[in-house]
């Protein structure tokens, strides 16, 4: 199974932003740029941005620079497109906030604005109403943060023909301060766009494969996580 990869974004502690915009690209430990205020989502006055938690907004600005960079973010129509995320954490660290409003009041007034966000995949639904995006989506929950697992799954959607475009990518914030966790991922977001054909004037960074074994090659080199992939991409990078 092979397919394209026409669309890299990411926001991480080391900068955000997508490929072809020449961001500096660098997953590692440390803070995360700030998630406050309001960024431009095309087609649409999504005023709700502001409001979110950080987890949703991470996910959410990374793949609207990978839209982006796809030349896909601009729509008129829905689109078949899919998406899949892998995370660690999840919106653990809103689940924290939310439970800590319960037992404050009493259990009386929990946050209401701060439940809207106690599932792991409210940003792919979000993705889903700004970006016209009718296709397969959902998040898986993994262990190391490699991201390999969203995108096995991403290329098995293409295969079985569930759609031809899919992005693909991982989502977490820092680990709540007073919980610990086994695997710490580097907190960040980062997507890729996968499509099966392309159908439009864009160069794409190269091919993405799989074998029957689930292994990754991105260009015929095996990648072992989705930064790996997005390295390798930024190396040969290609203009629009």
């Amino acid at each position: 199974m092979s397919a394209f990869i026409t669309g890299a974004g990411w926001v991480t502690a080391g900068g955000e932003g997508k490929g072809r915009n020449a961001d500096p690209f660098d997953l590692s430990e440390g803070f995360l740029p700030a998630l406050s205020g309001k960024i431009p989502f095309a087609n649409t006055n999504f005023r709700r941005f502001g409001r979110m938690d950080r987890y949703c907004k991470l996910g959410l600005k990374a793949i609207n620079y990978a839209l982006q960079d796809a030349g896909l973010d601009a729509w008129e129509e829905k689109r078949d497109i899919g998406l899949v995320a892998s995370t660690v954490l999840g919106c653990l660290a809103t689940d924290l906030d939310y439970y800590r409003t319960v037992t404050d009041r009493d259990g009386l007034i929990a946050d209401p604005n701060l439940f809207t966000y106690c599932i792991a995949n409210s940003f792919i639904g979000y993705a889903a109403i700004i970006f016209g995006l009718t296709g397969t989506n959902f998040v898986i929950n993994e262990k190391t943060g490699s991201g390999i697992s969203a995108i096995v799954s991403a290329m098995d959607c293409v295969s079985l023909g569930e759609c031809d475009i899919i992005l693909a990518g991982v989502c977490d914030v820092e680990p709540p301060p007073d919980v610990t966790v086994s695997a710490r991922p580097a907190p960040g977001a980062i997507f890729i766009v996968i499509e099966k054909t392309i159908e439009r004037q864009i160069v794409p960074y190269g091919i993405l494969s799989m074998d029957k074994n689930g292994t990754l090659f991105f260009n015929e080199s095996e990648i072992k996580d989705i930064s790996m992939c997005v390295r390798k991409c930024l190396s040969g990078k290609t203009d629009v």
